[in-house]
């Protein structure tokens, strides 16, 4: 039976993949040992073009324009320059919206260009390069602490690992951020409002990891300059027993937090801690379920219970609602339940 998985890993074999937006130049070669801030790939985006409607703005015919411009083609430009104005203390102007060149003009219109943007991509965690794609980027392998989420915001950063709670079930208000976690990849609990969120954008934190999330944030997690990570889903949610555990015993330690995903899982979240190790476990998601292999439960009421297989029945169990499915007896501390199997995930 093959199930979804999640890794959950005090020590596991990690791969991270750094890729730019568009072809490139990869800075460093295969096996080479990086950092996380080295800068490993660069690119050149492509240049950002806008039209400044000149007319438009000081309510003139296009073919009067000309006389009121203040810039010529080939200028220089920056954000708020003044490119045209009317009457003799310029009661209505045209102001340039970014920096850049005018590169054109016609029918009462400016064509500006921006200057072009460099991406930089760095290492994001120490360890080997053990892959390169040449003009595409690289894979860093190291060896540490390694967990994934299920929603990320798609930011990065890195920072020390820090527990704004007591335990899972907490949810994280902005009374437990002060100035002393600017900087950190914070743990809160089950879920954040919104002056949490506020306070934890004015104490400049490097990361947050919470368990779910109100859906009536979203809209704001998407525009804030640090990675969230979402551990179980919407709504006010706990974090697992496992992760938590995890991301306890790490505290302290040099953290990296990928908010990256995708709604097809071909990217996902994930909480990295490198270590100075030479090995690890390495994931195995293709092995067979057996008894004692590690689940977690996907639905209300064991949302977020982490436990091990008791039993595979051969036959399909029948629920209360009348239901017959396919499933599995787990341990969960020593309570034991059947578990349907679209129920659970393997946690490796």
């Amino acid at each position: 039976m093959f199930l979804p998985y999640s890794v959950v890993n005090p020590l596991t074999l990690i791969e991270i993949e750094r890729r730019l937006p568009r072809a490139g130049e990869v800075l460093v070669a295969e096996g080479e040992l990086v950092e996380s801030f080295q800068l490993v790939a660069k690119a050149t985006e492509q240049p950002r073009f806008g039209i400044v409607n000149v007319a438009r703005e000081l309510h003139l015919p296009p073919k009067k324009v000309k006389p009121a411009l203040k810039v010529k083609v080939g200028e220089q430009v920056t954000a708020g320059t003044i490119l045209a104005a009317r009457g003799m203390l310029g009661e209505r102007v045209s102001r340039a919206p970014f920096d850049g060149t005018i590169t054109g003009y016609g029918h009462g219109r400016l064509l500006l260009e921006a200057p072009p943007v460099e991406v930089q991509l760095t290492a994001l965690a120490p360890g080997r390069v053990a892959r390169v794609w040449p003009e595409e980027g690289i894979t860093v392998q190291t060896y540490g602490a390694f967990m994934q989420g299920v929603w990320g915001n798609n930011q990065e950063g890195y920072g020390v690992l820090q527990l704004a709670v007591r335990t899972p079930h907490q949810p994280l208000r902005a009374r437990r951020l002060d100035a002393s976690m600017q900087g950190a990849i914070v743990v809160g609990g089950a879920g954040l409002d919104a002056e949490a969120l506020a306070q934890a954008t004015e104490m400049q934190i490097s990361g947050l990891i919470v368990g779910g999330i109100s859906p009536q944030l979203l809209p704001k997690l998407a525009v804030v300059n640090f990675p969230i990570l979402i551990t179980e889903g919407i709504g006010e949610t706990p974090i697992s027993s496992a992760v938590f555990t995890l991301l306890r015993d790490l505290a302290g330690r040099e953290t990296v937090l990928s908010a990256h995903w995708s709604a097809r899982w071909t990217a996902r979240p994930y909480v990295a801690v490198p270590m100075p190790a030479e090995s690890g476990r390495v994931v195995e998601p293709e092995s067979p379920l057996m008894i004692g292999s590690q689940v977690r439960a996907l639905r209300a009421p064991l949302l977020g219970k982490t436990g091990v297989i008791a039993k595979l029945p051969a036959n399909k169990i029948e629920l209360e609602t009348g239901a017959r499915l396919a499933g599995a007896y787990v341990d969960f501390d020593g309570e034991v339940d059947f578990v349907p199997f679209p129920n659970l995930e393997r946690i490796f």
